[in-house]
């Protein structure tokens, strides 16, 4: 049986309330050309399998099972049937959670024991974390002088992403589209960019400064606007996702909200 983002979220709400995913959140990140949906309404999970190089990868985004259907292997009966779709396609690793440029989580919620302890049984191997960070969205930095931050409307941000950050293209594309980007620049030329709710409502990034034009406070005027207008989108907080310098966001006032763990189950050899 196929769900629908609808379903999947109807399902996901019952799981796991506190994540607030939505139906578009899910249609964005479980419904691209390289995802399968497996299961059923009352459990599920998502496989991405791509060509990475010259390899075939497999990534878990999702799984989850209705409150009132848990304790009975499902979850473990569903994981079995995620490796084998993966392992059907050629993939010779499964991952958990971390497939940019479309991912619900970047790994396993410290928090979800059930889950860190099936991941565990099934030979899952760890190795490494990644977290995430909230900021209140109050938060305002003003721009260098000589420095204007605008939702970017052109192929500014794009650009410099294709230049700098290539691994940022696809989300820095949507947020562009979406109309949740913002571009510094200073006489025309794009210094940095940040957007928001590309993947999830809520969460920022991908962000970024070129790197000749950091540590000038560009990046802290672009975070403002980004809090700005997830606050008249009525946001409290912001979800800053996969961070890389955390020295930088706990300057500007956000504070580890999770902690992911990676990890892959390894399905052939190369």
């Amino acid at each position: 049986m196929t769900l629908d983002a609808a379903e999947l979220a109807a399902l996901v709400g019952a799981a796991l309330p506190e994540e607030g995913l939505t139906a578009a959140d899910l249609e964005t990140c479980c419904f691209g050309p390289d995802t399968e949906i497996l299961g059923e309404p009352t459990a599920a999970a998502a496989v991405a399998v791509k060509r990475v190089g010259d390899t075939t990868v497999a990534w878990l985004l999702l799984l989850t099972v209705r409150p009132d259907h848990q304790r009975h292997r499902r979850a473990r009966v569903l994981l079995d049937a995620a490796v084998n779709h993966a392992r059907e396609r050629g993939a010779v690793e499964l991952h958990l959670g971390n497939a940019f440029p479309r991912y619900v989580w970047p790994g396993v919620d410290f928090r979800f024991t059930a889950a860190l302890a099936l991941f565990e049984a099934a030979g899952f191997e760890p190795y490494g974390a990644e977290c995430n960070m909230a900021i209140a969205s109050g938060f305002r930095a003003d721009p260098p002088s000589g420095v204007v931050v605008e939702r970017e409307t052109g192929a500014g941000a794009v650009e410099l992403a294709g230049r700098k950050y290539p691994h940022w293209v696809d989300e820095t594309a949507r947020a562009v589209e979406g109309g949740t980007c913002f571009a510094a620049r200073a006489d025309g030329e794009t210094l940095g960019f940040a957007c928001h709710s590309v993947n999830r409502a809520g969460w920022i990034g991908p962000m970024a400064t070129d790197p000749e034009r950091q540590h000038r406070g560009v990046g802290r005027a672009l975070l403002g606007a980004v809090c700005a207008d997830l606050e008249t989108r009525g946001h409290a907080e912001g979800d800053i996702a996969w961070v890389g310098p955390v020295g930088f966001y706990a300057k500007c006032g956000a504070r580890v909200s999770r902690v992911f763990r990676t990890a892959k189950l390894t399905l052939s050899s190369r």
